[in-house]
């Protein structure tokens, strides 16, 4: 009932609607799949938004690399080997009905998928063959109906999964939560967060991209927990690696396999003759002439297997089609191109020659040299290959330098970013007046540098906790700040205080490490500025038991308080139920906004703590009128807020970019001095394509290429 008026609805599942009695108002029908199976709404919100994002990032990749439309390269594809599928009774799920379908097509992926009673496909094709093109294609099609499935497909690349650490549905979540921050909320019904309501509701379809990605020990277990989930999902992988894999303990429980075909050269003509000016298209003609002609040629021999993969075919249409300067002709040239790998590496270096050519930059795109996007690609490349990844995110970016490298560089920053200001500002005032400038700039220095060197050293071993147990760096805030309105989002009581709980946790360990190190810090400092006048190891005896017993547990649980709160407080304000912020940018300014609100709430709330702290537990050793050091009050104002602040600020993903990726990476050749600008560009161009909130490369293919480049020829510029 709403506004007066009474609506009558059916959720589906009838051709015929009866009702007995008087019918009052308008009979309003919903289909079945908008119902979504009698969900409820807040699981029903969630699901459109997935489906709207989904949707979204499958035709922005099928429309860069133009692979939908009447122009589009055909795809053929067959029933792989029978070794290759389950049993036909268990795909059919019927006793005793083992007929096979045949799942041969072209293009309508969609209606061989229908096809298979179990929906559980696997598609199996060599390098370059498509696979995930047809996936794309695939999620297009299957959302393509005006009403929503019930099961959202969702593409998932297998390289970052784990299968001997990771259960396959544990991960699925982390995947969402991570491309999808909105999932994060938690319905108040189910006390679990959309990622965990939408798996265990079986409401997403898995379309995992890249088994060959997974190292082969794990290729059992993996096959394993694919066939744990007993719902309809789709898997790619070379036919090489699921075959083996299948061999070693079977395949994919109650699915079929389709293997894609290589193009035919009459298939490969046609694509790039229709493509390119009559004047190109005759140079084709000549080019698959001899192909056709004179196939025991070692010129034949070498380009006909080039040009039987889709993504061949795409380079060449690149390089030769869309720009001037390079003539078909010379695919000929055996000189030039001995092998077919010859062949391959230079359609890949010339695709990207060609889409940074300067003489055929688009307006408004940076303008970089080829040879310099090469460079800073194949640094990009070579961090993926090690980490054994194809997923690209900036605030991993510092993970792609060696550990004591992010240590050292830290250290350093954070303790001249502590330790100037704290030397001239807060022992300045102390012990200026009375001792003269001389003093302030030499002691004060002294007293600045040496508390900020070990402050430096805390947050330097700090921050690479979050690089520790095979984590690449501090994950971005997915919060949205807002003060939220009485009848808003409800909350579960136990989840809603346990994550505060945990939220303050966090905060306080933090801050209490910090506390610890600024008592050892100013006891040192102390013995530092007096000469050591007495002997080095009582020196030592007061600086630990006094600076890191007595007064570092005080300030640690003052400035471990003050962190708590900060979280508290972020928590309470947070929200994450944004459907657009699954750009990686987005992320960006979302972690910016709340990681600044906890720089300055954490520096005013050190202030408050610490100052209370030492006034009420030390006396008046740090209050105002002191004779030395940040105890002044100006001097201890500026020198607790400006320390919390810079440790905050530090122990964040946004913090960790703007030192490492705006700094240290621009500094040392390896990034442009503008990274945002220069990824989203190759994400323009085609190098790159975006996955939810992470960039991958076009292929997997073009990564390699990038990454041995870079290892051969690292400052080739």
């Amino acid at each position: 009932m709403s506004s007066g008026k009474i609506h009558n609805e059916n959720h589906g599942a009838a051709r015929t609607v009866f009702q007995v009695g008087a019918v009052n108002g308008d009979v309003v029908m919903l289909s079945k799949s908008d119902a979504h199976l009698g969900l409820d709404e807040v699981r029903t919100k969630l699901v459109r938004n997935l489906l709207t994002q989904v949707r979204k990032l499958s035709a922005e990749e099928v429309e860069r690399w133009g692979i939908r439309g009447p122009d589009a390269l055909s795809v053929h594809w067959h029933t792989a080997d029978d070794e290759l599928l389950d049993h036909w009774e268990n795909i059919h799920g019927t006793p005793g009905r083992d007929d096979p379908v045949r799942l041969e097509g072209s293009t309508a992926i969609r209606d061989t998928y229908q096809a298979i009673s179990s929906q559980r496909l696997v598609i199996l094709g060599r390098a370059g063959a498509g696979k995930t093109v047809l996936a794309h294609r695939l999620i297009l099609d299957l959302t393509d109906n005006t009403s929503a499935p019930a099961a959202v497909p969702v593409l998932f690349s297998l390289s970052d999964w784990n299968p001997a650490s990771t259960r396959l549905r544990a991960w699925l979540v982390q995947q969402l939560l991570r491309d999808f921050p909105f999932l994060e909320d938690r319905n108040p019904t189910t006390g679990k967060n959309g990622a965990e309501d939408l798996v265990d509701a079986e409401s997403i379809l898995p379309v995992l991209d890249g088994f060959d990605e997974i190292p082969d020990q794990h290729h059992p277990t993996a096959i394993r927990e694919i066939s744990n989930i007993d719902w309809p999902l789709i898997l790619t992988s070379r036919p090489e690696q699921y075959a083996q894999a299948a061999r070693t303990i079977k395949t994919v429980s109650r699915a079929a396999a389709i293997e894609l075909d290589d193009l035919t050269l009459t298939q490969a003509h046609h694509y790039l003759h229709k493509s390119a000016s009559k004047t190109r298209a005759h140079e084709w003609d000549e080019v698959f002439n001899h192909l056709e002609t004179a196939p025991e040629k070692t010129a034949s021999q070498n380009l006909t297997p080039v040009l039987r993969t889709p993504l061949m075919v795409t380079l060449a249409r690149t390089t030769y089609n869309d720009t001037p300067g390079h003539e078909p002709r010379e695919l000929l040239d055996t000189h030039r191109f001995p092998t077919s790998e010859d062949l391959e590496e230079h359609l890949l270096d010339t695709y990207l020659t060609t889409l940074y050519d300067r003489r055929h930059r688009r307006t408004r795109r940076p303008n970089h040299a080829p040879k310099d996007a090469r460079h800073w690609l194949g640094y990009l490349a070579t961090h993926l290959t090690r980490r054994n990844t194809h997923d690209l995110t900036w605030w991993q970016l510092p993970a792609t330098l060696h550990r004591h490298t992010r240590i050292l560089v830290t250290t350093t920053t954070a303790s001249l970013a502590i330790g100037l200001p704290v030397g001239l500002v807060g022992a300045g005032p102390a012990v200026g007046l009375p001792y003269g400038l001389a003093f302030v700039l030499t002691v004060g220095l002294a007293y600045g540098l040496a508390y900020g060197l070990l402050g430096g050293l805390a947050i330097g071993l700090i921050n690479e906790a979050g690089f520790s147990r095979g984590r690449a760096g501090w994950e971005p805030e997915r919060l949205r700040l807002r003060v939220r309105r009485r009848g808003n989002a409800k909350h579960s009581s136990a989840a809603y205080l346990k994550k505060l709980a945990i939220a303050f946790a966090h905060g306080h360990m933090d801050g209490f490490v910090h506390g610890l190190m600024y008592g050892l810090a100013a006891e040192l400092t102390f013995a530092l500025i007096d000469g050591f006048s007495d002997k080095f190891t009582n020196v030592l005896v007061v600086v630990l038991v006094y600076g890191l017993v007595q007064k570092g547990t005080v300030y640690g649980l003052a400035v471990g308080l003050a962190f708590g709160l900060v979280n508290v407080v972020v928590s309470v304000l947070g929200d994450s139920h944004d459907p657009d912020a699954t750009n990686p940018w987005t992320l960006l300014t979302r972690d910016r906004t709340v990681t600044l609100v906890r720089t300055i709430a954490a520096g005013l709330t050190c202030v408050l703590a610490v100052g209370l702290t030492s006034e009420f537990w030390f006396g008046s050793e740090f209050g105002p009128g002191s004779e030395f050091g940040p105890g002044s009050e100006f001097g201890s104002l500026l020198f607790f807020g400006f320390v919390g602040a810079t440790a905050r600020l530090a122990l964040s993903a946004w913090g960790n970019w703007l030192l490492f990726a705006r700094l240290w990476l621009p500094l040392t050749g390896r990034l442009p001095w503008r990274p945002k600008r220069f990824l989203e560009d190759a994400y323009q161009r085609g190098v790159l394509r975006r996955a939810g909130a992470v960039y991958q490369f076009r292929h997997a293919r073009l990564r390699d290429h990038l990454a041995t480049h870079y290892r051969t020829k690292p400052d080739s510029r």
